[in-house]
């Protein structure tokens, strides 16, 4: 089955991110033709490895298999293209998503969003993220992700502390909207979410991954569904 080269973009976009996450934490990892691998364990929500082309299947399954030697059998992986099959080797489906793009567009962000750009805020940022959905004690956003120019947070402030938020990240060819959370998730919310992203660089594509509710306010906010992919997991990889 051909795979839409827009889903391929956003699996690039996705790994970006991966990249600017473990550069800012120091963690060691290597950009392949065909994935992102970790070298170092991931911090939460992060994968071992991400895959990056749909037809190199073998190559990514010798990466499995060497941080499955690594890692004593504990490894998670994007199958970014649903090509993997490695429920023999005790891999389970952590969760399914879809790839999402949008065109570029004229949106324009609602007054009250903000782009952070301090340390303080970052971390209220932060807080707000963990407390909408995403709980976590490991400090996930550090003050370097601020000095990127490939990295964007935005958020909406209310009293000291952060309503709404998303990050926008910045590839060649396209925008990347991810970790959006709202105290008040609706589809008003992601739509806002968008638009902020999108005013980051209203020249590229805005592109993500969505799953559940989130996905159907995706496609209320003009995006297209692109793609499939699936978070596989195991503790104990078998080769």
């Amino acid at each position: 089955m051909q795979v839409d080269e827009r889903a391929v973009m956003a699996a690039g976009n996705n790994a970006d991110l991966y990249e600017a996450v473990f550069a800012t934490q120091g963690l060691n990892y290597a950009r392949l033709p065909f994935a992102f691998v970790g070298r170092d364990a991931p911090p939460p929500y992060y994968s071992n490895l991400t895959a990056l082309l749909p037809d190199a299947v073998d190559s990514i399954v010798l990466q499995v298999r060497a941080l499955a030697e690594q890692f004593n059998g504990a490894v998670g992986l994007k199958d970014s293209f649903c090509r993997l099959d490695l429920a023999a080797n005790g891999f389970d489906v952590l969760f399914e998503a879809s790839w999402i793009w949008r065109a570029p567009g004229t949106s324009t962000p609602a007054a009250d969003w903000q782009r952070v750009d301090n340390e303080a805020d970052l971390l209220l940022w932060e807080e707000a993220w963990k407390q909408c959905g995403s709980a976590t004690g490991y400090r996930m956003f550090r003050a370097g992700m601020l000095q990127r120019p490939d990295m964007v947070f935005l958020g909406r402030k209310t009293d000291g502390a952060f309503e709404a938020g998303c990050i926008a990240n910045r590839s060649a060819d396209c925008l990347g909207l991810s970790n959006i959370f709202s105290r008040s998730p609706s589809a008003a919310s992601f739509a806002e979410a968008a638009a902020a992203a999108a005013w980051v660089d209203r020249h590229k594509p805005l592109v993500g991954y969505e799953a559940g509710e989130n996905l159907h306010h995706a496609h209320m906010a003009g995006f297209e569904t692109v793609g499939k992919l699936r978070v596989l997991v195991t503790e104990d990889a078998s080769f």
